[in-house]
């Protein structure tokens, strides 16, 4: 046995709830575990707590049970002990990287070893030949791919040879090529079982061949469910739809309406481009567009395509090089990354926040709260919440105003399959109010179910504008670091076969067309 929780309870500071209560759970050495819930369950606490984060360098109480790694009893364990056990991977990969280039990230940590020079270029080889990262590979670190950085950090923690990796949602970041490239390197390495995994992610379709156990924690940050796979997704379809993440993606769309043209323009970019400080290229490079009130458009392509400083350029955040930008009303952004503009101590005063400097309320901050349940979270530090639930907040603090421009930065990145189809929801009444909504975003699964419009960049331009149908039906994808979700593409496929299938309008629509197509059997 690797590791072994009994009736651990963890709760963190400012928080009445626990974060993980009286939890049982066992992880064999060698194992290759696959740990889901819905946002809040005590997921990311469960890898801080393996690997000695809690309690020794986060604040937490610690209220009940115990926990062993590695035939250590993690509380009396030196910090330094449990690191050598277990390696984190975290979700985001610029919060990992502290050096310039990539060799020197991966020998960063060999180096507070102590070892000596000749053994780290071994270690140094080893690493990136084990996560894909050959000559070819840019040597500065500010000049990779979101993908290649992952697998930049996933090679500092191989270099430094853990009995035991947890990957913490290592794609959430990341368009779906620079996920493929981390997926790939996982599993070349769970191949080999030279180690024990523990893996936390949404995207679980292309990781299950490789997953020998499945552990799902519950709301109550109990263990709810564990089993092998087929058993887990198979056998306990009776089981409360809410506590497991969905093996497929998301849907639950009727069809999108025609938006008409005549509605009133509230944005209009035209021939904007803009190039920050030292780049050596525009990161937007004459873009121009016009955004419509009562309508969804979502902004597509890899990372480093421009998504994100487009999204800034139409808020008004960053003033274009050249070109212009026209806004009609007020703009509300949400970011990628929340905790980087939390102002207030508590949740309340979050949402409540742009009363303090003079902007009008125009909603009620508590029935936002309880909408986007957070309501028992009031008065907990915004800090404090898991990152779904600061995602959530950060959406309910952008609506109090009711803008007319809404701008969302990856707004589904760390949320369970409930909370984001009340997000699905909430986006559909903006529509429906008028609100013009722009969303930045990877998952192709929630621009075919909510988009009217896709708007696909690659290097700072804008490659393609239209319907999400037809981005769908296009051969060159990849060009813009997309892939469809599985049903898509399934349904994609069946389209070739069969013409008379109608138009995808939602991955509900594509489950429904396929179910057509396959004959009953008696």
């Amino acid at each position: 046995m690797f590791a072994r929780a009994r009736s651990l309870t963890v709760r963190h500071i400012g928080r009445k709830r626990p974060a993980l209560r009286d939890l049982d759970f066992d992880w064999e050495e060698g194992e290759r575990l696959l740990l889901l819930g819905p946002s809040g369950a005590g997921k990311s606490t469960l890898a801080l707590c393996l690997d000695g984060l809690i309690p020794h360098a986060l604040d937490a109480h610690w209220e009940n049970g115990t926990l062993t790694v590695g035939g250590r009893d993690t509380r009396s364990a030196t910090l330094a002990e449990l690191t050598g056990d277990v390696g984190v991977l975290f979700q985001d990969p610029e919060t990992q990287l502290v050096m310039l280039e990539t060799d020197d990230e991966i020998a960063f940590g060999l180096e507070n070893l102590g070892l000596p020079p000749k053994e780290m270029v071994e270690r140094i080889a080893e690493a990136r030949a084990s996560t894909g990262l050959g000559p070819e590979t840019p040597r500065r670190l500010d000049t990779l791919s979101g993908g290649t950085k992952q697998r930049v950090a996933l090679a500092s923690l191989l270099a430094m040879r853990p009995r035991a990796l947890v990957l913490d949602e290592p794609t959430a970041n990341l368009d779906p090529i620079g996920a493929r490239e981390v997926v790939t390197a996982f599993a070349a390495l769970a191949i080999r079982r030279e180690r024990s995994f523990l893996v936390i992610e949404h995207r679980i379709d292309p990781l299950l061949r490789f997953i020998d156990r499945v552990a799902v924690l519950g709301d109550d940050g109990r263990l709810a469910l564990a089993g092998d796979p087929e058993n887990v997704f198979m056998g306990r379809a009776d089981e409360p739809a809410d506590l497991l993440v969905e093996r497929w993606p998301r849907g639950a769309s009727a069809r999108r309406d025609e938006r008409a043209p005549g509605r009133r323009i509230t944005v209009a970019a035209r021939a904007v481009a803009y190039r920050y400080r030292a780049a050596e290229r525009e990161a937007v490079n004459d873009a121009s567009l016009e955004l419509r009130e009562g309508e969804i458009a979502a902004v597509v392509g890899a990372n480093g395509a421009g998504k994100s400083t487009l999204g800034l350029l139409l808020a008004g955040v960053l003033r274009p090089s050249r070109g212009a930008v026209e806004v009609t009303g007020d703009v509300a952004y949400v970011f990628q990354y929340p905790e980087r503009g939390f102002l207030a101590a508590t949740v309340r005063d979050e949402v409540r926040y742009s009363a303090t400097i003079g902007r009008r309320i125009a909603r009620d901050p508590d029935a936002l709260l309880e909408r986007f349940g957070l309501a028992r979270l009031a008065e907990a530090n915004p800090h404090s919440l898991s990152h779904g639930e600061k995602r959530r907040l950060s959406v309910a603090s952008a609506l109090v105003t009711s803008p007319a421009v809404l701008i969302l930065d990856e707004p589904t990145f760390g949320q369970d399959l409930r909370n984001t189809r009340e997000l699905v929801s909430i986006l559909r009444e903006e529509r429906d109010r008028g609100t013009t909504v722009v969303l930045i975003t990877h998952d192709l699964s929630l621009v075919a179910e909510v988009a009217d419009r896709a708007i696909a960049m690659a290097g700072g331009a804008i490659g393609f504008d239209g319907s999400p149908d037809r981005l769908f039906q296009r051969p060159d994808l990849a060009r813009f670091g997309l892939a469809l979700p599985a049903a898509a593409g399934a349904f994609a496929r069946a389209r070739e076969r069969d013409p008379a299938v109608p138009p995808l309008t939602g991955l509900d629509a594509a489950r429904g067309a396929l179910a057509s197509l396959v004959p009953v059997r008696a």
